[in-house]
Protein backbone atom coordinates (compact mmCIF):
# COMPACT_ATOMS: atom_id res chain seq x y z
CA UNK A 1 0.00 0.00 0.00
CA UNK A 2 1.48 3.33 -1.10
CA UNK A 3 0.55 6.12 1.29
CA UNK A 4 0.95 9.82 0.55
CA UNK A 5 1.20 11.62 3.88
CA UNK A 6 1.48 15.31 4.65
CA UNK A 7 1.03 17.82 7.45
CA UNK A 8 0.93 21.61 7.72
CA UNK A 9 -0.16 22.04 11.33
CA UNK A 10 2.98 23.99 12.22
CA UNK A 11 5.39 26.24 10.33
CA UNK A 12 6.92 23.03 8.98
CA UNK A 13 5.49 21.73 5.69
CA UNK A 14 6.19 18.01 5.48
CA UNK A 15 5.22 15.22 3.08
CA UNK A 16 6.26 11.62 2.44
CA UNK A 17 5.44 8.54 0.41
CA UNK A 18 5.48 5.33 2.44
CA UNK A 19 4.95 1.80 1.16
CA UNK A 20 4.59 -1.20 3.48
CA UNK A 21 6.08 0.85 6.35
CA UNK A 22 9.13 1.76 4.25
CA UNK A 23 9.76 5.44 3.54
CA UNK A 24 10.24 5.80 -0.22
CA UNK A 25 10.72 9.55 -0.11
CA UNK A 26 10.26 12.39 2.35
CA UNK A 27 10.56 16.14 2.23
CA UNK A 28 10.20 18.86 4.84
CA UNK A 29 10.71 22.58 4.70
CA UNK A 30 10.55 25.28 7.34
CA UNK A 31 9.40 28.21 5.27
CA UNK A 32 7.84 31.63 5.72
CA UNK A 33 6.02 31.06 2.45
CA UNK A 34 2.42 29.98 2.76
CA UNK A 35 1.80 26.24 2.97
CA UNK A 36 -0.29 26.43 -0.19
CA UNK A 37 2.75 27.71 -2.11
CA UNK A 38 4.96 24.85 -0.99
CA UNK A 39 2.94 21.70 -0.31
CA UNK A 40 1.62 20.96 -3.80
CA UNK A 41 4.99 21.58 -5.45
CA UNK A 42 6.72 19.40 -2.85
CA UNK A 43 4.31 16.55 -3.54
CA UNK A 44 4.72 16.90 -7.30
CA UNK A 45 8.52 16.90 -7.07
CA UNK A 46 8.55 13.92 -4.73
CA UNK A 47 6.27 11.80 -6.91
CA UNK A 48 8.26 12.75 -10.00
CA UNK A 49 11.51 11.66 -8.34
CA UNK A 50 9.89 8.30 -7.58
CA UNK A 51 8.50 7.99 -11.12
CA UNK A 52 5.03 7.76 -9.60
CA UNK A 53 1.73 9.40 -10.51
CA UNK A 54 -1.16 10.27 -8.26
CA UNK A 55 -3.09 7.28 -9.62
CA UNK A 56 -0.41 4.98 -8.17
CA UNK A 57 -1.34 5.96 -4.61
CA UNK A 58 -3.50 3.76 -2.39
CA UNK A 59 -4.21 6.03 0.57
CA UNK A 60 -3.93 9.63 1.75
CA UNK A 61 -2.82 10.37 5.32
CA UNK A 62 -3.12 13.88 6.70
CA UNK A 63 -2.40 15.52 10.02
CA UNK A 64 -5.54 17.31 11.24
CA UNK A 65 -3.85 19.26 14.00
CA UNK A 66 -4.23 20.90 16.35
CA UNK A 67 -2.16 23.78 15.04
CA UNK A 68 -2.17 26.64 12.57
CA UNK A 69 -5.68 27.55 11.42
CA UNK A 70 -4.66 28.35 7.85
CA UNK A 71 -2.18 25.50 7.59
CA UNK A 72 -4.68 22.91 8.78
CA UNK A 73 -7.35 24.13 6.40
CA UNK A 74 -4.98 23.84 3.43
CA UNK A 75 -3.82 20.29 4.15
CA UNK A 76 -7.24 18.88 5.05
CA UNK A 77 -8.93 20.37 2.00
CA UNK A 78 -6.16 19.02 -0.23
CA UNK A 79 -6.42 15.56 1.34
CA UNK A 80 -10.17 15.49 0.74
CA UNK A 81 -9.72 16.56 -2.88
CA UNK A 82 -7.11 13.85 -3.48
CA UNK A 83 -9.23 11.15 -1.83
CA UNK A 84 -12.39 12.04 -3.73
CA UNK A 85 -10.64 12.51 -7.08
CA UNK A 86 -8.62 9.29 -6.84
CA UNK A 87 -11.37 7.35 -5.05
CA UNK A 88 -8.96 6.10 -2.39
CA UNK A 89 -9.17 6.09 1.44
CA UNK A 90 -8.16 9.12 3.46
CA UNK A 91 -7.19 8.96 7.13
CA UNK A 92 -6.97 12.05 9.27
CA UNK A 93 -4.75 11.71 12.34
CA UNK A 94 -3.76 13.81 15.32
CA UNK A 95 -0.54 15.63 14.51
CA UNK A 96 0.33 15.36 18.20
CA UNK A 97 0.00 11.57 18.12
CA UNK A 98 2.20 11.36 15.03
CA UNK A 99 4.84 13.50 16.72
CA UNK A 100 4.73 11.28 19.81
CA UNK A 101 5.59 8.33 17.57
CA UNK A 102 8.88 10.01 16.70
CA UNK A 103 10.18 9.43 20.23
CA UNK A 104 12.29 6.27 20.28
CA UNK A 105 12.37 5.78 24.05
CA UNK A 106 9.61 4.15 26.07
CA UNK A 107 7.80 6.19 28.72
CA UNK A 108 5.40 9.12 28.96
CA UNK A 109 5.59 11.30 25.85
CA UNK A 110 4.17 14.82 25.71
CA UNK A 111 4.18 16.61 22.34
CA UNK A 112 3.70 20.38 22.51
CA UNK A 113 2.86 23.01 19.88
CA UNK A 114 2.77 26.73 20.61
CA UNK A 115 -0.84 27.91 21.03
CA UNK A 116 0.22 31.48 21.93
CA UNK A 117 -0.45 33.38 25.14
CA UNK A 118 1.64 30.95 27.21
CA UNK A 119 -0.50 28.00 26.15
CA UNK A 120 0.32 24.86 24.19
CA UNK A 121 -1.56 22.31 22.16
CA UNK A 122 -0.73 19.01 23.80
CA UNK A 123 -1.72 15.49 24.81
CA UNK A 124 -0.10 12.75 26.85
CA UNK A 125 0.86 9.34 25.51
CA UNK A 126 2.56 6.21 26.80
CA UNK A 127 5.17 4.73 24.49
CA UNK A 128 6.14 1.07 24.86
CA UNK A 129 8.32 -0.03 21.96
CA UNK A 130 6.26 0.55 18.82
CA UNK A 131 2.99 0.71 20.75
CA UNK A 132 1.60 4.18 21.44
CA UNK A 133 -1.28 4.52 23.91
CA UNK A 134 -3.18 7.77 24.27
CA UNK A 135 -3.63 8.92 27.90
CA UNK A 136 -5.35 12.29 27.39
CA UNK A 137 -7.22 14.02 24.59
CA UNK A 138 -5.70 16.76 22.45
CA UNK A 139 -6.18 20.06 24.25
CA UNK A 140 -4.96 23.64 24.58
CA UNK A 141 -3.66 24.28 28.10
CA UNK A 142 -1.53 26.77 29.98
CA UNK A 143 2.14 25.78 30.14
CA UNK A 144 2.25 25.99 33.94
CA UNK A 145 -0.90 23.90 34.22
CA UNK A 146 0.57 21.26 31.94
CA UNK A 147 3.82 21.09 33.90
CA UNK A 148 1.89 20.59 37.14
CA UNK A 149 -0.08 17.71 35.62
CA UNK A 150 2.87 15.75 34.23
CA UNK A 151 4.70 12.88 35.93
CA UNK A 152 8.40 13.07 36.63
CA UNK A 153 10.74 12.17 33.79
CA UNK A 154 8.24 12.72 30.98
CA UNK A 155 9.64 13.31 27.50
CA UNK A 156 8.67 16.65 25.93
CA UNK A 157 8.88 17.07 22.16
CA UNK A 158 7.68 19.65 19.68
CA UNK A 159 8.10 23.19 18.40
CA UNK A 160 6.40 24.43 21.57
CA UNK A 161 9.77 23.96 23.24
CA UNK A 162 11.11 26.93 21.31
CA UNK A 163 9.17 29.55 23.30
CA UNK A 164 8.55 27.51 26.46
CA UNK A 165 11.53 25.17 26.75
CA UNK A 166 12.99 27.05 29.71
CA UNK A 167 9.79 26.50 31.70
CA UNK A 168 10.00 22.73 31.20
CA UNK A 169 13.75 22.64 31.87
CA UNK A 170 13.39 24.67 35.07
CA UNK A 171 10.91 22.20 36.53
CA UNK A 172 12.16 19.90 39.28
CA UNK A 173 10.35 16.98 37.63
CA UNK A 174 13.35 16.11 35.49
CA UNK A 175 11.70 16.26 32.08
CA UNK A 176 13.69 15.19 29.03
CA UNK A 177 13.29 17.85 26.37
CA UNK A 178 13.98 16.70 22.82
CA UNK A 179 16.43 18.84 20.80
CA UNK A 180 14.76 21.29 18.43
CA UNK A 181 16.38 19.54 15.48
CA UNK A 182 14.44 16.37 16.35
CA UNK A 183 11.20 18.04 17.39
CA UNK A 184 9.72 18.83 13.99
CA UNK A 185 6.75 16.87 12.66
CA UNK A 186 7.70 14.33 9.99
CA UNK A 187 5.15 13.07 7.47
CA UNK A 188 6.49 9.52 7.62
CA UNK A 189 5.07 9.32 11.15
CA UNK A 190 1.78 10.79 9.94
CA UNK A 191 1.68 7.75 7.64
CA UNK A 192 2.61 5.39 10.48
CA UNK A 193 -0.13 6.73 12.74
CA UNK A 194 -2.61 6.64 9.86
CA UNK A 195 -1.85 3.00 9.07
CA UNK A 196 -2.41 2.01 12.71
CA UNK A 197 -5.69 3.91 12.75
CA UNK A 198 -6.77 2.49 9.39
CA UNK A 199 -6.13 -1.10 10.48
CA UNK A 200 -8.03 -0.47 13.74
CA UNK A 201 -10.91 1.79 12.70
CA UNK A 202 -10.90 2.02 8.92
CA UNK A 203 -10.71 5.17 6.82
CA UNK A 204 -12.07 8.60 7.66
CA UNK A 205 -15.20 9.82 5.92
CA UNK A 206 -13.87 12.37 3.41
CA UNK A 207 -17.11 14.35 3.65
CA UNK A 208 -16.85 14.63 7.43
CA UNK A 209 -13.08 15.04 7.81
CA UNK A 210 -12.32 18.39 9.46
CA UNK A 211 -9.30 20.09 11.03
CA UNK A 212 -9.00 19.98 14.81
CA UNK A 213 -8.55 23.67 15.50
CA UNK A 214 -9.17 23.52 19.29
CA UNK A 215 -8.99 27.31 19.35
CA UNK A 216 -10.65 29.76 16.98
CA UNK A 217 -8.62 31.50 14.33
CA UNK A 218 -7.38 34.94 15.34
CA UNK A 219 -9.82 36.58 12.92
CA UNK A 220 -12.77 34.72 14.40
CA UNK A 221 -11.60 35.45 17.93
CA UNK A 222 -11.46 39.18 17.14
CA UNK A 223 -14.94 39.05 15.61
CA UNK A 224 -16.36 37.29 18.63
CA UNK A 225 -14.63 39.68 21.00
CA UNK A 226 -16.09 42.73 19.25
CA UNK A 227 -19.56 41.19 19.11
CA UNK A 228 -19.58 39.86 22.65
CA UNK A 229 -19.69 36.18 21.74
CA UNK A 230 -17.96 33.39 23.63
CA UNK A 231 -14.30 32.89 22.84
CA UNK A 232 -14.37 29.24 23.78
CA UNK A 233 -13.04 26.95 21.05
Amino acid sequence: MKILAFDTATIETTCAVVEDKKVLAASSINSRLSHSETLVSMIEEMLSALALEMKDLDMIAVGVGPGSFTGLRISVVLAKIFAKTLDIPVVGVSTLAALARQVAESGIVVPVFDARRKRVYTAQFKKEGDVLTRLTKDDAVAVDELIDSLPEGATIIGEGLSPYGESFSASEKGFFCYPQSLSQVRASFIAEEALVQYERDGASNPYELEPNYLRSSQAMREYRRKHGQSLDA
